[in-house]
């Protein structure tokens, strides 16, 4: 069974471990530099860190946002020692219950074996290819944005709606200083 125990604090034990699969996890372009999410842990009300523990042993991280009517789900990554235990799987029940409402993330398109697999599975659990032509902002600012798809668990979305949705997105979460 896992807990989300949420982190504010860098100097948490937790977060110095979860930093090393942060960075093991996600490509370079798709991640934070690390100073910046420490500065976001400790101010931003809005950005959820938190460590995934299953029978009480560290296991992953999951960081969603919570925006206007709406969340964002950022990152999930389960330390290889403690895949295959549907720790993933958890965490997706764990949304379902406990963050009502709409929820939308971003995936590789559909060009790998992996990403095929990564997009299957999200699919298993209710959710859908939103739009394809989105276009990832660099979290640094001086980099090119890239493309990947958006998935969300609301299907009948409006795309005017998740447009706006995009542009909260944007504005709270990538185009900062």
């Amino acid at each position: 069974m896992i807990q989300l125990k949420r982190i504010t604090d860098p100097k948490d034990v937790r977060y110095q471990e979860l930093v090393t699969l942060y960075t093991e996890a996600f490509p370079e372009s798709e991640r934070r530099e690390i100073q910046q999410l420490e500065e976001l842990l400790k101010t931003e009300p809005l950005m959820h860190f938190n460590a995934v523990e299953c029978d009480g042993d560290l296991s992953g991280l999951f960081v969603y946002w919570d925006l206007d009517g709406f969340y964002y789900m950022e990152y999930l990554a389960v330390f290889a020692e403690m895949r295959n235990k549907k720790i993933g799987q958890q965490v997706l029940d764990w949304i379902k219950v406990h963050l009502k409402g709409e929820c939308i993330f971003e995936v590789e398109p559909a060009e790998t074996e992996m990403a095929i697999r990564r997009i299957h599975f999200y699919k298993r659990n209710g959710y859908l290819v939103l739009d394809k032509n989105y276009r990832q902002p660099s979290y640094k600012g001086d980099h090119e944005e890239f493309p990947l798809w958006i998935m969300g668990n609301d299907g009948e979305k409006l795309s005017e709606v998740l447009e706006g949705q995009i542009v909260v997105l944007k504005d709270k979460v990538y185009y900062r200083k």
